[in-house]
């Protein structure tokens, strides 16, 4: 046991810089895993956080989309009226039913009477064509799908990073596995191998970390 120790302590005199190496290796890997962890949590909670909006804006575009098909049945069968009433020569009741017209309906049906629709034989047979009818509640919803797509793929990009947060945990604690360990080897070889592994890992993790946004 006494000559082990003399050799180990002859090998410690021969390599001054060893055991600084390994502790600065051992500082360094402790905060970097430490701060990898935190950045892991902070985009895992990002992502969640961004998939959730993606979610309400789908139901905001799903809720405008079915209100604006359900207004339309209601402007179609006002306009139906509108027709029955004006072909059984009934001004006053047709009148009636285009006062009623809401906005977006009244809108095209007086861009619609424009084109001379009972004259003009070219003219829309209906004011329900896409570019005289155009549903406010149609348009929210496409924005809302919009929203939704990009806050989802937002959400993918976090949940990305965060996972590469995590890889990069992962190869921070063999560095500082290998750090503490390497001076427990009798072997110089052994003890450098080791150790240069740790240091290898360290150095591809600090690399990483440059590359990846972070969350303060």
């Amino acid at each position: 046991m006494n000559a082990q120790g003399s050799d180990r302590s002859a090998q410690t005199r021969k390599q001054p810089l060893f055991e600084p190496i390994a502790l600065v290796l051992l500082s360094l890997a402790t905060v970097g895993t430490a701060w990898c962890s935190f950045q892991a949590a902070a985009w895992g909670g990002v992502s969640q956080r961004t998939m959730n909006l993606s979610a309400v804006s789908g139901r905001r575009a799903v809720a405008n989309e079915l209100q604006s098909y359900q207004l339309k049945l209601a402007d179609v069968l006002l306009f139906s009226q509108y027709i029955n009433a004006r072909a059984g020569s009934n001004e006053a009741l047709a009148r009636f039913y285009s006062d009623r017209f809401r906005g977006e309906a009244k809108s095209a049906f007086e861009a619609w009477l424009a084109t001379q629709p009972f004259e003009n034989v070219d003219a829309p047979a209906h004011p329900f064509v896409t570019n005289l009818y155009q549903p406010r509640l149609l348009e929210d919803a496409r924005l809302a799908e919009s929203e939704s797509q990009v806050f989802w793929q937002q959400a993918g990009e976090a949940g990305r990073t965060s996972r590469s947060y995590v890889l990069l945990t992962v190869v921070l604690a063999s560095a500082l596995f290998c750090g503490g360990t390497a001076s427990k080897f009798d072997a110089l070889w052994i003890r450098r191998t080791v150790l240069g592994l740790g240091l290898a890992a360290f150095l591809f993790a600090a690399a990483r970390l440059f590359l990846l946004p972070m969350q303060l």
